[in-house]
C-alpha cells in the first residue's frame, strides 16, 4: 500500500520548504514502514544511517527515503536496529605517512625566514630570549630537507642559497656556500633568470667582474623585458672598459624604459658614451671583441647537503637583509681606483681634479667627456704619472662639472 505520512510530519516537510501530497507517493515493494509523530516502527527493521549535517539540520535515510531531521526533534526512546552490514560497512582506514611535496619544505622553510625578518626589529642575537637564529636554522634545516628529500629539485638549493645570501653582510663568511648552493640550483636549471641574477650579485660581492657579467648577460636573455638588468649590465660593462658591449645594452635598456625620467637620465649616459667611443673608434672595437668566459660548470663547486646552522654572532646581531627584487647590482671593487672607465665631479671654483687609479701609466690613453654643467668648456687630461691622472680647465667656473674618463693601455 501507498507509503503514509501523518499531517504533523507533512507540515514539517512544508516548512522545509518540501511540498508533497500523499497521491505523490511512489508506491514500494519493500516492507512497508509506519511512521508516527515520536516512534519509528516496521514490520522489518531498517537500517538508519546519519548522512551529514547542515546547520542544525541532520540528514537521515531510511531504505532510501531520504527525509530532513531537526536537531531539537526529541530522541525517539525505542531502541533502534542500528546494526550495519559488513558488505557495506565503511570501514576507517589505518593513519598512513603521506609523503610530503617539496612545496612543504619549501613553504615551512620561509615561514621560519619570514619570522626570523619580523623578530629581528624587535631584539637582538646576543638576548637570550630572542629567536632570531632558532628561526634561521630551522628555515635552513627545512631547505636542507628538501635538498634530500628531493636531490634533483633546484629549488630546495635555490631557497637555502637565498638565506645564506641574506646574511651575507653580516657573516660574509657565508657568501661560498651561498655560491655553492645557487651553482648547483644552476646546474638542474639554468633557465632561472633568479638563479642566475643571484649569482651574479654574489661574484659582484666577491669583486669577480667576468663572472657577474656572464651571469648578468644571460639574465637579460631570460628576462628580456626587465630595466634592471640592463642597466646594471651596461655600467659594469662600462667600468669593465666594455664600452661598446656598454652602448649595446644602453640601446636596448632605452626600447623598454617607460618612465620618461629614467629615459632621460639612460640616454645622457648613452650620449657620454658614444662620445669617448667616438675619441677613439678601433681601440674600443678591439676591447668591445673581448670574449667574456662562458661559465664552465664543471668548475662549479659541489654544494653541502649537510648545512652548517648559524651561530650567534659574539658582539651585535645578524643583519638579515630582505630580498629586494629591484635593487642594483654594483661589482665591490670595481671603483675609480681600479676600473677602466668611471665618473668623476670637478667641483666648483676648482680648476682641477686628481683622479688616482692602479689601470694608469705614463703611456696610457685618457679620454673624458662632460656629462653636466660645463656647457662649452674644454675639460681636458692635464697631466698623466703612474697611478694617477689629472683632469681639469684653464681656469674655474662657478658651477660643479660631471664627467666621464675611459683609460686605455
Amino acid at each position: 500500500m501507498p507509503q503514509q505520512f501523518t499531517s504533523d510530519q507533512i507540515e514539517k516537510l512544508k516548512s522545509l520548504g518540501i511540498n508533497i501530497k500523499q497521491d505523490d507517493i511512489p508506491k514500494l515493494t519493500e516492507p512497508t514502514i509506519i511512521l508516527s509523530q515520536n516512534k519509528l516502527s516496521s514490520k522489518k527493521s531498517i537500517p538508519v544511517f546519519p548522512l551529514l549535517s547542515i546547520s542544525g539540520l541532520t540528514l537521515l535515510s531510511f531504505g532510501g527515503l531520504v527525509l530532513l531531521k531537526g536537531s531539537t526533534t526529541q530522541t525517539d526512546s525505542s531502541p533502534k536496529n542500528t546494526s550495519i552490514n559488513n558488505n557495506s560497512a565503511i570501514q576507517n582506514p589505518s593513519p598512513t605517512q603521506v609523503p610530503k611535496s617539496i612545496q612543504h619544505y619549501l613553504l615551512t622553510s620561509q615561514q621560519y625566514f619570514s619570522q626570523a625578518i619580523s623578530q629581528q626589529s624587535s631584539c637582538t642575537d646576543s638576548s637570550s630570549t630572542c629567536p632570531t637564529v632558532e628561526l634561521l636554522n630551522n628555515s635552513i634545516l627545512a631547505a636542507t630537507e628538501a635538498i634530500k628529500e628531493f636531490p634533483n629539485d633546484y629549488r630546495g638549493y635555490q631557497q637555502r642559497g637565498s638565506i645564506y645570501q641574506a646574511l651575507i653582510d653580516s657573516k660574509p663568511q657565508l657568501i661560498d656556500q651561498s655560491i655553492s648552493d645557487f651553482s648547483t640550483a644552476y646546474k638542474l636549471n639554468s633557465t632561472s633568470a633568479e638563479v642566475t641574477r643571484s649569482l651574479a650579485s654574489l661574484y659582484a660581492k666577491k669583486g669577480d667582474a667576468n663572472k657577474t657579467i656572464a651571469y648578468l648577460t644571460q639574465t637579460v636573455s631570460l628576462e628580456p623585458t626587465k630595466a634592471q638588468n640592463f642597466y646594471d649590465l651596461a655600467k659594469i660593462q662600462q667600468q669593465a672598459g666594455l664600452l661598446s658591449q656598454a652602448l649595446n645594452t644602453y640601446n636596448q635598456l632605452i626600447t623598454i624604459i617607460t618612465d620618461d625620467t629614467q629615459k632621460t637620465q639612460v640616454e645622457s649616459e648613452k650620449s657620454a658614451l658614444e662620445k669617448l667611443i667616438a675619441q677613439n673608434p678601433s681601440t674600443v672595437d678591439n676591447s668591445a671583441a673581448e670574449t667574456i668566459p662562458p661559465t664552465d660548470t664543471s668548475t662549479i663547486p659541489s654544494s653541502k647537503i649537510e648545512s652548517p646552522t648559524i651561530q650567534a654572532l659574539a658582539s651585535g646581531g645578524l643583519i638579515i637583509a630582505a630580498p629586494e627584487e629591484d635593487s642594483s647590482i654594483t661589482v665591490t671593487n670595481q671603483t675609480d681606483s681600479n676600473a677602466l672607465a668611471g665618473n668623476t665631479t670637478l667641483p666648483t671654483n676648482q680648476k682641477e681634479v686628481t683622479i688616482s687609479n692602479t689601470n694608469i701609466s705614463s703611456t696610457s690613453q685618457v679620454y673624458v667627456t662632460i656629462t653636466k654643467g660645463g656647457k662649452n668648456q674644454n675639460l681636458q687630461v692635464l697631466s698623466k704619472s703612474d697611478k694617477s691622472f689629472i683632469v681639469g680647465l684653464d681656469s674655474p667656473i662657478s658651477e660643479d662639472i660631471e664627467f666621464k674618463w675611459w683609460i686605455i693601455n
